[in-house]
């Protein structure tokens, strides 16, 4: 109940306003004091955030370019060799876009799969919220081209999160424009804008929308509000980032009972009311995400969690918090703006940028304490100011009090498994509701002490101004303690590498503290002046905080050229046309790791959580694919391309750069001392030092023309390969990129089939702007370009190896001749318990392909042979008719022993583990049809329990309506009192 000292919006605003809660019965009603052109400012404040939001995004609106870092893609292989047209690449932070987020947007947009077969030995997608798919804020996506979903994707999130903040701020009385600036802080925070286009925000964006209808229910006190309180706790959960909702919901927990308590405490009764209804408000919004939730800790059970443990020491940087007012004072984003972002924790989980306006705002908002106070709701500011001093003091210093979070019963996942960091959502949205406080105290000022609502703080003389002193000489030298920090951190990164970052950072925040003093100045006109020109001052500072924030999104946003969206390849073609069914696996540097999911090409690389068990079997190919917990990724090593773990894993292709290391046996024609010159365009035909199957024909620069240096796909060395009689057997080309003098530069060509002994000559052609000087050979009667002697010739033969190389253009893709089918049929098993053993044994080749390994007995197999017909392999099914002459074991090599259930014949059979990590389904001789059908599992529990919860809420909306058209009925038949509806908690 609101006091009657308080201030409400209407001193400020010339009309009442749907989202300002009448006053209680026999509440005294608040002078309205003067009006300073609310409706001025509100418009101000709001082409504010429009600005913010439209010149922010810019260009990939109208579809001119890609909210997306698909520019980073481009630049690396298969792509930038095949010529895809691109810009530099202006942020180096999003490649989980491109990698996991996207790709999978992509696959479920157009099949609607629960499962992902594609990446990682296979991974939950639809039936989990890992990609936002459900989320109201992905609409966008289903609606428009993919191409386009981010930009528009994150325009909602900007409109949902300033404008529930607006609402949420309303409800606290705050005015109009006050309300708008609150939410533009918000929507332009540092967590917000670097999180982009992943779950973070898109949860994120929600959290003021649960605050709004918390407060809803603790005013109105009506069933529908407490019912409200469920959709954004649903929207939440379906957002994919299940730490940023807990952080939300466990302090709107915090919030819901101090206010409840505040306003309520003299009626036990009422505030037991409140809160069970603001629990089962929650039960509610959990219970419409279980169809997703539920299957998700069924699935996490058997993740590879691991590096994701913390400590009261792993906290950010108090240096940081200098990038609240100068964004890139620790480094960019930006690989052309250098220095790159230099602290220990990464830019996007550092970034506490909140503009130096808001930043005054919050020490006014805190400075004017008592005001403040009198102006909110009873205990609102209080939790503002203490809440955002608790997650402030988590996220940047840690210590005891985080490490007690960290192990305390039911707080130990949420604190205990991901980087307090990401709880900057949580705190920027705290700030940003105290940034509106302290605009409003600021409007109100003037009107509120001649309309006498706002009396004088007690005590007279200077003793009032101490608190306020006080905050501003903390807030100065906690602004000092961040820049020293900050300082020594740049010192630091000098002396590790190339010195500059000093003065770099010097530099940024002298700019971040102009627009501080700017925005101290106005913020003092506005508490001064009279009239128009407060109006003139109150405008200024909301610009000044869409402004900074503009700068500082332009800078951020990554705006892709179209082309970069994806595009097809010649390596992607040749997988496409070649693959089947079976897998591939590539070199990080030659094919980006996750993005074949866009293609729907099956690899054994992704970014995707990883089955635990099949993590074990991918960890026995040398080298440990597995750098991070999500991430399976190669190198162009010739142990990883040849491990018998791939064949086991159906992987017929190895895919290599260019640029790497061909796999084979070197050769080279032994060099004179001579040089000679290749010139543009001018073909050269010379003998090849092998003799049959090639993988590579070269030349060694002698001296590298700083002409050449600029990689473009156009400058290339072009090599075709012809046999004695002149059939051509192979052509490719390689860019110039990696000239070194000295060097063999190598052109892969697929020449790996011509018979032994074949005699070959290869002609090169220099395709640049200058000639390029190699290692020479004097020949008798060969010259070039008039010079004595031909290059001397560097080649790489094959070798019985298990792989033949048999394409080579904007990749080098080597077939992998020992692969087995992915589904394949095993006459013979063996038993073999221990992990180690089994993945070792997989691991040796001594296992053949007509042989299953299982970790505990299953039925007996006869040994013998069985046709094996795929007739459907789907993301979420697979039908296999299998004719076999006795019992045995049809093989999947997929990561499906979870969520994946089997039938023979129409019968359910068990789905046994097998192959470390793979799957097995046992059959008896004959013919039969076996199905593998993907069942996530707790499925149809979660959409019972879903099902439920929207039943549940119908009939409280429904049993909300019915008591408020019967209580209207009785009072329009009494007249004893005017027509109202009485609440219910």
């Amino acid at each position: 109940m609101m006091r009657s000292e308080q201030v409400t919006g209407e001193a400020i605003t010339s009309e009442a306003d749907d989202e300002t809660p009448a006053r209680h019965v026999g509440e005294q009603a608040p002078h309205p004091g003067r009006p300073i052109r609310s409706r001025l400012l509100t418009l101000a404040a709001v082409l504010a955030v429009a600005l913010f939001a439209l010149w922010g995004i810019g260009g990939p609106l109208v579809g001119t370019s890609v909210l997306a870092s698909t520019d980073e893609m481009a630049a690396a292989s298969p792509y930038v060799d095949a010529g895809v047209k691109n810009d530099p690449v202006t942020n180096f932070y999003l490649d989980d876009i491109y990698t996991a987020q996207l790709p999978g947007m992509i696959l479920f947009k157009h099949t609607g799969a629960g499962w992902n077969p594609y990446v990682s030995g296979g991974t939950p997608l639809g039936a989990v919220p890992d990609g936002s798919f459900y989320s109201p804020l992905t609409l966008p996506f289903f609606l428009l081209p993919t191409w386009l979903g981010p930009a528009y994707e994150r325009l909602l999130e900007i409109i949902c999160a300033a404008g529930a903040c607006f609402l949420f701020l309303r409800r606290l009385r705050l005015s109009r424009p006050a309300a708008v600036a609150g939410g533009l802080v918000y929507a332009s925070s540092g967590f917000m804008v670097v999180w982009l286009s992943f779950g973070h925000t898109r949860v994120a964006a929600f959290i003021p929308a649960l605050f709004w209808t918390l407060e809803r229910l603790i005013q109105q006190r009506r069933l529908r509000d407490a019912a409200l309180v469920a959709l954004p706790v649903a929207a939440m959960l379906l957002g994919g980032f299940p730490s940023v909702a807990g952080y939300a919901m466990l302090t709107a927990a915090g919030y819901a009972l101090v206010r409840v308590l505040a306003e309520y405490r003299a009626d036990l009764g009422r505030v037991l009311r409140l809160l069970l209804g603001a629990g089962a408000a929650a039960l509610a919004g959990i219970g419409l995400a279980a169809f997703q939730l539920l299957p998700f800790l069924g699935f996490y059970r058997t993740y590879l969690i691991e590096g994701r443990s913390q400590t009261g020491d792993k906290h950010l940087d108090p240096g940081s918090l200098i990038t609240s007012i100068a964004p890139w004072a620790l480094g960019t984003a930006d690989p052309t703006r250098p220095p790159l972002w230099y602290p220990r924790v990464n830019l996007v989980e550092s970034m506490s940028y909140l503009g130096a306006g808001a930043v005054v705002l919050v020490i006014v908002a805190i400075a004017g304490a008592r005001a403040a106070r009198t102006l909110l709701p009873r205990a609102g500011w209080l939790f503002l100011a203490v809440a955002a001093l608790f997650w402030a003091e988590l996220i940047y210093l840690g210590g005891p009090p985080l490490a007690v979070l960290q192990h305390l019963p039911g707080l130990r996942a949420l604190f205990g498994g991901n980087f307090i960091g990401r709880s900057r959502g949580m705190l920027c949205f705290l700030l940003a509701a105290l940034a509106a406080v302290g605009l409003d105290l600021l409007l109100r000022r003037r009107e509120a002490r001649r309309a006498g609502d706002v009396p004088p703080p007690a005590g007279a003389g200077w003793r009032r101004w101490l608190w306020p002193a006080a905050v501003w000489v903390l807030a100065a030298a906690g602004l000092g303690v961040a820049l020293g920090r900050a300082r020594v951190l740049a010192r630091r990164a000098d002396a590790r590498g190339s010195a500059g970052r000093v003065a770099f950072l010097d530099h940024q925040v002298l700019i971040g503290l102009a627009l501080l003093a700017a925005a101290l100045i106005v913020t003092l006109v506005l508490w001064r002046a009279r009239g128009a020109l407060r109006v003139v001052a109150a405008t200024a500072l909301v610009l000044l905080i869409a402004g900074q924030g503009i700068s500082f999104v332009r800078a951020y946003y990554p705006h892709s050229l179209r082309d970069t969206f994806y595009p097809v390849t010649d390596t992607h073609r040749y997988l496409a046309a070649n693959l089947g069914d079976e897998r591939y696996a590539s070199s990080q540097n030659a094919m980006v790791f996750g993005t074949n999911t866009a293609y729907r090409l099956r690899s054994v690389d992704g970014h995707a959580f990883i089955n635990r068990s099949f993590a074990a079997l991918v960890r026995g190919i040398p080298g440990n694919p597995i750098d991070y917990a999500t991430y399976i990724r190669f190198n162009a090593d010739q142990a990883q391309a040849t491990s018998p773990i791939l064949d086991v894993l159906g992987t017929r292709y190895f895919v290599t750069a260019p640029q790497e290391r061909i796999f084979g046996t070197p050769v080279s024609t032994p060099a004179d001392g001579t040089s000679t010159q290749l010139r543009p365009e001018q073909p050269v035909t010379v003998p090849v030092p092998t003799s049959g199957r090639t993988r590579a024909v070269g030349v060694t620069p002698a001296a590298v023309p700083v002409e050449l240096l600029a990689s473009s796909p156009t400058r290339s060395l072009e090599v075709v390969v012809r046999d004695a009689s002149g059939t051509e057997v192979a052509r490719s080309r390689r860019r110039l990129a990696g000239l070194t003098a000295g060097t063999p530069f190598l052109v892969p060509v697929a020449a790996d089939s011509v018979p032994a002994g074949t005699r070959l000559t290869a002609t090169i052609t220099l395709h640049a702007p200058a000639g390029l000087t190699v290692s020479g050979l004097t020949v008798s009667g060969l010259t070039v370009a008039g010079h004595a002697g031909v290059p001397a010739v560097s080649a790489v033969a094959g070798a019985e190896d298990g792989l033949r190389l048999v394409h080579a253009d904007t990749s080098v893709i080597y077939q992998r001749r020992n692969a087995q089918p992915r589904i394949r049929w095993a006459g013979h098993a063996v038993v073999e318990p221990s992990q180690g053993k089994r993945v070792a044994a997989l691991a040796s080749g001594s296992i053949g392909a007509d042989t299953v390994v299982l970790s505990a007995p299953g039925p007996a197999a006869a040994g013998g042979t069985a046709r094996v017909d795929v007739r459907q392999d789907d993301p979420d099914g697979i039908a296999v008719h299998v004719d076999a002459a006795g019992a045995g074991y049809l093989v999947v090599a997929d990561a499906d022993q979870r969520g994946w259930v089997a039938t023979v014949d129409g019968r359910p059979v068990p789905l046994v583990a097998a192959d470390q990590g793979l799957v097995a389904v046992p059959v008896t001789g004959g013919p039969h049809t076996v199905r593998l059908r993907f069942a996530a599992p707790h499925q149809n529990l979660g959409i019972a329990v879903t099902a439920a919860a929207v039943l549940f809420l119908v009939a409280v909306l429904a049993g909300d309506w019915w008591w408020s058209r019967r209580r209207g009925r009785r009072t329009r038949t009494t007249h004893a009192v005017p027509p109202t509806r009485e609440a219910v908690l």
